[in-house]
């Protein structure tokens, strides 16, 4: 067990180590609210592309007054609870960091930063779950959690070899395939020749393969025979002594 804790650890670490977290945001400040009370810019999401890092700005004016059992009614304040049905490998923050905005004249503009890097491409519609707070006999009081599940969809596309060329990072591409069989391709793309190490971990934590490589500037990749590996769950890394990768890959 003990082994296995600080497998676990160890895993969590590296996992940690590759993210670059930016929970601060700026308000776009072209962002106005026009029409219905209330503002979210922009109205269409710039698409993300699958295991290339994502990051955008949503700006936020909240609403003055809400629509609350056929009577308006003055908010003094929105809290973002939750945006539901993220890409995975993204998240969101708010600046506030407690993701509450109050509606002030003139008008100040809040923002939700999202951003990570998307691992699955798809199209998903985002559910923002808002609390309205309103004041009643002089006490902030929070009204039933409404969803807004219409105003944003986002798109994660397919990455293309030219997009990753061109971002010069050490990157590592999706095992394929996944889950596999016998054999299955372990490719990265390098921007310079540098020494490559590829580990393969049990549930455990006990080592069961290792390999190192000498990459060329371009798309390498490691051929991994798995094939007399157990069926299940399987962790590996994948590192040139700079940038570290974990990655879960499964045997049928």
């Amino acid at each position: 067990m003990k082994k296995y804790l600080l497998f676990a650890l160890f895993i969590g670490l590296n996992i940690a180590a590759t993210l670059k977290v930016n929970a601060q945001c700026t308000p776009d400040p072209t962002c106005n609210d026009i029409g219905n009370p209330g503002e979210m810019c922009p109205e269409v999401l710039p698409p993300a592309t699958a295991n290339v890092p994502y990051s955008q700005v949503l700006t936020v004016i909240p609403p003055a007054t809400f629509l609350y059992n056929g009577q308006t009614v003055s908010i003094n304040k929105i809290k973002i609870s939750n945006v539901e049905n993220l890409p995975q490998g993204l998240s969101y923050q708010c600046n506030p960091s407690n993701c509450e905005f109050t509606p002030t004249t003139p008008v100040t503009r809040y923002c939700i930063l999202l951003s990570g890097t998307a691992t699955t491409p798809g199209t998903y519609p985002l559910r923002i779950h808002i609390i309205p707070y309103v004041t009643i006999l002089g006490i902030p009081t929070a009204l039933p959690e409404q969803v807004d599940d219409t105003s944003l969809v986002m798109v994660v596309n397919t990455a293309s070899y030219a997009q990753i060329v061109n971002s010069s990072k050490f990157t590592l591409l999706p095992a394929q395939p996944n889950p596999y069989n016998a054999t299955v391709n372990i490719s990265y793309y390098s921007p310079y020749t540098t020494s490559v190490d590829l580990q393969v971990f049990d549930v455990l934590g006990n080592k069961v393969y290792e390999e190192k490589a000498i990459s060329n500037k371009g798309e390498n990749a490691f051929k991994f025979d798995g094939s007399n590996l157990k069926r299940g769950v399987y962790v590996y890394t994948v590192t040139n002594g700079r940038e570290r990768f974990v990655k879960q890959l499964i045997k049928n």
